[in-house]
């Protein structure tokens, strides 16, 4: 019984074996296509995008498609639908006009392929800095199964006044003093955006003790500024940034340490942003003393006097080099006015000596004027300067000695030649007169 049922199962298996061989029928998936957004940006190079900018007029948006799917996108429109204050303005017979929707035709897009719908649209100025978010209607029939595909994807629109930063600050001369005028200081400004940041105009907002040196000395306009390569945004110096020279001064009474100064970006509607602080630093200024005049009385018509002046350098930790003093005074003055007094070191007494002839037709009274100094310091090769106010007085002198011996010697032959023709007279009275 067990050999004829394992017979019969070999035998079936045999005959199973020996049958033709027949494929079931295979599926194959239908394609579809998808549409995607892969990037929006401003401006008409996709490697060097643009900032789009409150105000601007007909600058363009570009929305980037890619079919992500596995077949032809046929007919594919794109219709953005915008809202203020991002606006779509267009001219009939030079009347303006304004839709909130704009289409652009995109035709077939291939599988793995891209197309960039490209919306020539205008930024209201009272728009604010910000990400704007509009809606694109993508509309496409997938090319196999032919059904119409329509679906919304949210698209983000910048609008920035640009990532402006401060690269470096510096000044020329390297130090800055009190009572110095016209020092430049350099601000290196780059962009950190993606995009470019267009007719940057920025500002140096001073407060004491640092003041513009002329009207416009501390605003500039430096135009455009293309966004940094990515090495320039880790820390290295960027190829195309700009620098920003201001001129300002620095007041008499400034105390030396460190200063700050803002530096601002004018936008729209005489608008500010802060870009950033910009450092200063005072340095300290050898500070001389008049320690005493010699003599403070002089005479008109003098000439020849001597004027000594003690000078001392008062700072602690500061040596004065190169140093001169010019006596200031005015017309009537002249003779050797410059004394050169060389180095000064900290608490160094040193005097500088003027050879003066006064005129005698300078007015007597009170007389104001000046000590000038100039001097370095620091290995610094600009030269610093100060003038300190001091006082003579000019009083009336006594006749010259020749004018006296002339007036002793014309009183006595005067007298000589009176005396003479008296005794004279007499002489001839007395011999006149007959004897008794």
């Amino acid at each position: 019984m067990k050999r004829r049922i394992i017979t019969m199962i070999l035998m079936t298996f045999l005959i199973a074996l020996s049958l033709p061989k027949t494929s079931l029928p295979t599926v194959r998936a239908i394609g579809v296509a998808n549409v995607v957004v892969q990037n929006v940006y401003w401006g008409t190079d996709p490697t060097n995008p643009i900032t789009a900018h409150p105000g601007d007029v007909n600058v363009q948006l570009n929305v980037v498609l890619v079919n992500v799917g596995d077949d032809v996108a046929r007919n594919v429109n794109g219709t953005l639908l915008l809202t203020p204050p991002v606006d779509y303005n267009y001219y009939i017979n030079e009347v303006k006009y304004s839709s909130n929707a704009v289409t652009k035709v995109a035709g077939d897009i291939q599988a793995g392929a891209s197309y960039t719908l490209t919306y020539t649209v205008t930024v209201e100025p009272t728009a604010k800095q910000g990400v704007y978010h509009y809606s694109l209607i993508l509309s496409y029939q997938s090319a196999r199964e032919l059904q119409q595909i329509n679906k919304t994807i949210v698209v983000d629109v910048p609008v920035t006044y640009g990532e402006l930063h401060i690269q470096s600050v510096s000044t020329n001369p390297v130090k800055l003093f009190p009572d110095s005028y016209a020092n430049t200081v350099t601000v290196t400004i780059v962009n950190a955006g993606n995009g470019v940041a267009k007719d940057v105009r920025v500002y140096l907002e001073l407060s004491q003790p640092f003041s513009a040196s002329s009207s416009g000395s501390t605003e500039i306009f430096l135009g455009n500024i293309p966004p940094a390569p990515p090495m320039a945004s880790a820390g290295a110096p960027a190829s195309n940034s700009l620098q920003a020279n201001f001129v300002v001064d620095v007041a008499e009474n400034a105390t030396w340490g460190q200063y700050s100064a803002t530096l601002v970006q004018e936008v729209s509607n005489n608008e500010t942003i802060p870009i950033g602080q910009v450092p200063l630093f005072v340095a300290e200024k050898v500070i001389f003393q008049i320690v005493s005049i010699t003599p403070t009385v002089v005479h008109p018509g003098d000439s020849g006097d001597v004027i000594s002046v003690v000078i001392k350098n008062t700072s602690n930790d500061t040596r004065a080099e190169s140093v001169r003093v010019e006596l200031q005074v005015g017309n009537y003055w002249t003779g050797t006015l410059t004394d050169f007094l060389g180095d000064m070191t900290q608490q160094q007494n040193k005097t500088a000596v003027f050879t003066v002839d006064i005129d005698s037709n300078e007015p007597t009274g009170t007389y104001p004027c000046g000590l000038r100094f100039d001097w370095t310091q620091d290995n610094n090769q600009f030269s610093l300067d100060h003038t300190y106010p001091i006082t003579l007085y000019i009083q009336p002198g006594a006749p010259p000695i020749t004018l006296f011996v002339v007036l002793v010697a014309v009183v006595a032959v005067a007298g000589y030649f009176f005396i003479r023709k008296r005794r004279k007279l007499a002489k001839q009275a007395q011999q006149s007169t007959p004897a008794k």
